[in-house]
């Protein structure tokens, strides 16, 4: 029966030829097109990485350059001459003409991309501007404008659309203007093109690979920049909800599309961006839906990521060759095999039929076995050859095996080791680094999550908004670091009062004043809220000597509660709320009303 399945000792002796010589060679053939492809595409990998940091960097450079230099151009003492006059004071006066000629050379220093500087006053209103039409303009409600006065340092904008210009994209840099004594006069503002930074993002294409191309996206995931395909500008990767494309649109961050036109639905990527992975393979339906290799690296100054791809079948393409090569390798050796089989055939029966034997069990597992060598010749050699070959494929299963196994854990540690990271740093970005309770950011969030929730739930959201009385007073008699320890006090107590309220949050909302947000709460219960959080500080009896309320600190509290719906947006309730407060005030403080 086995004759006549494997028919002559010739025809044995071929298959035991071809077995012997080939499947090693398919083996090792296997394991090269692994390691090869693994080869490349960490070669393809740190390529796309190496170009997407040095992008992040020269874009972090270009904001950082532009940050420090609107800072120190904000301080020549012409503008702040300028601005400290009154309007009537400003026309055809010496202090405008050099205003004038400072912030038109300034303007020249890079005449390509620089649009326009201004300067804007207290009101958030044009007072000068190289570029004349926007004199007398209102920019007020422009984060440019808002942020430096409330932080007091210099800013950069998000990528803005140009409402005159369609195909103009602006990039705005500002700064407080000080005078001596250090008050805020206004704004100096920088207009700049932002096709500098757009350049800066497809210029490294070449070198990250053939047929590579590079991605801009803001903080909303939206098309900032992309190296192919430039029609994608200021479109998301997924959709938005249709109270951001509103908000985005009126900024000017969106294309004024409809919503469907304005996504092009590369979940996976916005999955691989949302947990901060910084290397992922998927297909991009912007690219005709080619599989991609694409590595991701993240602003410094700005929440923007840095996106470098590159198709994965052009980075793997030696592999083809490769494999062709292998092939014809293969059938060379499968024909030499297979006549050396037919001349030897009689002479080397018995020993090819043991090698032969000796072959079946190493490819059926066991490595551990090696042919006997009882001869001198070709055959005793083609013996010892085998032995040699089966001992190097078993070091190199070993050795691949331990390797994998050490992979494996460095792997582990480096993910605790970034998840430790991670946990640290969301902690550092969601509290007042003063009084450790939530800040302005972390409350935002949560004012958004928790007026979405209840409009669905139509249960009451209050809000809790309440400062120090008179602490300027308290901050100028007993010094700044006593204030900071009467605002750390503060916190802790209300934290301490609420810690049976869960759902509660503490937040400092910007110097002296606090914020108590109250999720499924009534006006009712927010007043008793109010009233023990008013109670305990008053039992904390931090003494306040240049009070003319009470010779201790006192607070003074507005209360507001509402029934979200999608109709108001959330910045309501804080109006209502900043609304009671101002009554509170008016009606001689440490009180609190209610609106």
């Amino acid at each position: 029966m086995q004759h006549s399945l494997l028919g002559s000792i010739r025809t044995k002796l071929i298959a035991s030829f071809l077995i012997v010589a080939l499947i090693p060679l398919l083996l090792l053939a296997f394991i090269n097109k692994q390691t090869t492809e693994k080869a490349l595409t960490e070669n393809a990998q740190q390529a796309l990485s190496a170009a997407a940091n040095e992008t992040s960097n020269r874009i972090d450079a270009f904001i950082d350059g532009n940050l420090n230099a609107v800072r120190v151009e904000a301080i020549l003492p012409g503008l702040a001459r300028y601005l400290s006059l009154t309007p009537k004071q400003r026309d055809d006066s010496p202090e405008m003409q050099l205003a004038t000629e400072t912030l038109i050379r300034l303007s020249r220093k890079d005449m390509l991309n620089i649009l326009s500087y201004a300067l804007l006053d207290l009101n958030g209103k044009n007072v000068l501007d190289t570029y004349t039409s926007n004199i007398s303009q209102d920019e007020s409600v422009q984060d440019y404008f808002k942020e430096p006065l409330q932080t007091g340092l210099s800013f950069v904008s998000s990528m803005k659309r140009s409402p005159r210009i369609p195909d103009i994209v602006t990039l705005f840099f500002s700064s407080p203007v000080r005078n001596a004594k250090g008050d805020i006069l206004g704004v100096l503002r920088v207009s700049y093109n932002a096709t500098v930074v757009q350049q800066l993002v497809t210029r490294q294409t070449e070198r990250a690979g053939a047929k590579s191309f590079a991605i801009l996206l803001d903080e909303n995931n939206i098309y900032l920049a992309h190296s192919t395909a430039p029609q994608l500008l200021f479109k998301s990767i997924v959709p938005l909800s249709l109270d951001v494309v509103t908000q985005l649109q009126s900024k000017r961050d969106l294309r004024n599309y409809p919503i469907k036109e304005l996504t092009t639905n590369e979940s996976k990527l916005k999955q691989a961006l949302d947990n901060e992975q910084s290397y992922l393979i998927a297909s991009l339906e912007a690219t005709g839906n080619q599989v991609n290799m694409i590595a991701i690296a993240r602003l410094k100054y700005k929440p923007w990521s840095v996106l470098f791809a590159q198709p994965l079948a052009v980075a793997l393409a030696p592999v083809e060759k490769q494999i062709r090569d292998t092939m014809f390798l293969f059938a060379i050796i499968a024909s030499v095999v297979t006549f050396i089989a037919c001349v030897i055939g009689q002479l080397l029966t018995k020993p090819i039929i043991y090698l032969t034997n000796i072959v079946f069990q190493f490819t059926a597992g066991n490595l551990d076995i090696r042919a006997k060598i009882i001869s001198k010749d070709e055959i005793g050699q083609l013996a010892k050859s085998f032995n040699n070959m089966a001992l190097q494929l078993q070091t190199s299963f070993e050795t691949l095996e331990q390797r994998v196994q050490e992979r494996t854990a460095e792997l582990v540690i480096a993910k605790e080791k970034a998840e430790d990271a991670n946990q640290k740093l969301e902690q550092l970005v969601n509290l007042d680094g003063l009084t450790q309770v939530a800040n302005r950011r972390c409350f935002d969030e949560r004012l958004q999550a928790e007026w979405k929730r209840l409009a669905r739930e139509q249960q009451p959201l209050s809000l809790i908004l309440f400062d120090v009385d008179k602490f300027k007073l308290y901050n100028d008699y007993y010094g700044h670091l006593k204030g900071d320890d009467c605002l750390i006090k503060i916190a802790q107590t209300m934290q301490q009062l609420l810690h049976h309220r869960p759902a509660d949050l503490v937040a400092r909302y910007g110097g002296e004043e606090f914020l108590v947000l109250l999720p499924n709460t009534d006006l009712v219960e927010a007043i008793k809220v109010a009233q023990s959080i008013q109670q305990a500080i008053q039992n904390q009896a931090i003494p306040h000597a240049k009070s003319d309320i009470k010779n201790i600190v006192t607070l003074s509290l507005g209360i507001t509660s509402v029934i979200p719906t999608c109709d108001i947006k959330p910045d309501t309730l804080i109006a209502s709320a900043d609304k009671a407060l101002y009554n509170a005030k008016q009606k001689g403080r440490d009180r609190y009303c209610t609106h």
